[in-house]
């Protein structure tokens, strides 16, 4: 009877045994496998995950097993328990440990900054809140500002800071605040008294927080004023802008 000698699978040979081999040797090519088995996979102590690639999700349900996306040519892992629904992320985007460092680049970084582009915000109706558009993106990194909001698609804690300028005089009650998921979360008022004119004034009225989110909270920048009249925010980018990066 043909018997390799092999410590790993790779040095099994698929020929042997031979079918003219006796069948009482066949124990030795029994305990070879065995012992190739395990030499092969020494810390598999309980059911082990495996790496999967095709185009469609596996259907056998197992945290932490790896797909490779072939049809989108990404890396996904299963962070749902055992006999879960599956949810598959992004390994180094949504994964557990994307906030952190990872062949020096910051997997987990997200950051923005938005301006006005130098075109001002009109119909600022006075008693209303009006949410401020950001036309112009200075940069966006990891694709997470669009359609004047901050989308966040990695949950953690965010710093948010704007500074908004209106261009008219302005009187009484003024105030911006940060919605969350279209509600106001964080606000700063800015009150200028009436004196017959002497007291008016084109304030800079700014903000910054922290907060704690969640992957598809929203945030957005909004304006009130008291003026008696319509406004206009002053789209210059020295004037007013909007920032935020994720901390941890």
């Amino acid at each position: 009877m043909a018997l390799e000698s092999a410590t790993y699978i790779s040095q099994l040979v698929d020929t042997n045994p031979a079918g003219s081999d006796v069948i009482s040797q066949g124990d030795d090519h029994l305990r070879l496998i065995k012992k190739v088995v395990q030499d092969s996979l020494p810390d598999v102590d309980q059911v082990a995950t495996t790496i999967i690639t095709k185009a469609t999700a596996p259907t056998t349900q197992i945290k932490g097993t790896i797909w490779y996306d072939t049809s989108a040519n990404t890396l996904k892992i299963n962070t749902a328990s055992t006999s879960s629904t599956p949810v598959w992320v992004e390994i180094n985007t949504g994964a557990p440990w994307a906030a952190g460092v990872f062949g020096g680049s910051t997997v987990g970084y997200r950051s923005f900054s938005v301006t006005k582009g130098g075109t001002n915000q009109t119909g600022v109706v006075t008693g209303t809140q009006t949410k401020v558009t950001w036309p112009t993106e200075e940069w966006d990194t990891g694709g997470v500002f669009a359609s004047d909001k901050f989308t966040c698609d990695l949950a953690g804690k965010y710093h948010f800071y704007f500074a908004l300028k209106l261009t008219g005089n302005v009187l009484y009650d003024n105030a911006v605040s940060l919605y969350l998921n279209g509600s106001a979360v964080r606000y700063a008022n800015y009150f200028i008294a009436y004196d017959s004119g002497a007291n008016t004034g084109v304030p800079t009225m700014q903000m910054e927080a922290n907060l704690d989110l969640s992957v598809d909270d929203y945030i957005e920048v909004y304006v009130h004023q008291e003026s008696g009249g319509d406004q206009v925010v002053d789209g210059s980018t020295t004037a007013t802008w909007f920032s935020g990066y994720r901390i941890e």
